[in-house]
């Protein structure tokens, strides 16, 4: 049975990761910042993908890790990638599952709001990193389109975006690569 770890598992996509993994019977250990401030999930523990050492210690004893993180410090995302590599890899870890950002698929258009091309620009940096990653943690970026809903009302889901990532999770049919789904 697969056993996953969750980092950003008190977000909207980390959270329905983890319900889409329970569904699926897949072993889920949520993974936040400080668990003191999501009693709601059960079992979570402190980690940070920022920090080597708190990634091994929450990912031991797990056969992948989801990613699902949004850091306000555009700055973060590379440094905090190759930090995640490195505590996968202290914890045995060899599969990693990116919920990416849609922008990165291609270039942007000229009327792309320069507020968020910081943004965009340091997501396409973490993609970097990867792209260069020749360590034994194999990695699929799972890119929903711009726009995802909470419910059914139309557009793609937060529980669809979910259940592509468990899809790769539990098929693995792609390796170090980024892909679309949905929309």
């Amino acid at each position: 049975m697969t056993r996953t770890v969750v980092f950003g598992a008190g977000g909207r996509a980390g959270r329905a990761v983890l319900a889409e993994a329970r569904r699926r019977g897949v072993t889920a250990t949520p993974v936040v910042r400080d668990p003191a401030r999501y009693p709601d999930l059960e079992e979570a523990v402190a980690g940070d993908v920022t920090d080597a050492a708190l990634v091994a210690r929450a990912a031991h004893g797990h056969d992948t890790a989801i990613v699902s993180v949004y850091s306000g410090n555009q700055h973060d995302y590379a440094a905090a990638m190759e930090r995640l590599l490195e505590g996968l890899e202290r914890a045995g870890v060899h599969r990693l599952f990116v919920v990416g950002l849609a922008p990165t698929l291609g270039p942007l258009p000229e009327d792309f709001p320069a507020a968020w091309r910081p943004f965009v620009e340091a997501r396409r940096a973490e993609l970097a990193v990867l792209h260069r990653y020749e360590g034994p943690v194999d990695w699929v970026v799972v890119t929903p389109p711009m726009e995802l809903v909470a419910s059914d009302d139309g557009g793609y889901t937060y529980a669809a975006l979910a259940a592509a990532v468990l899809d790769e999770v539990v098929a693995g049919r792609h390796h170090r690569c980024q892909i679309a789904v949905g929309g």
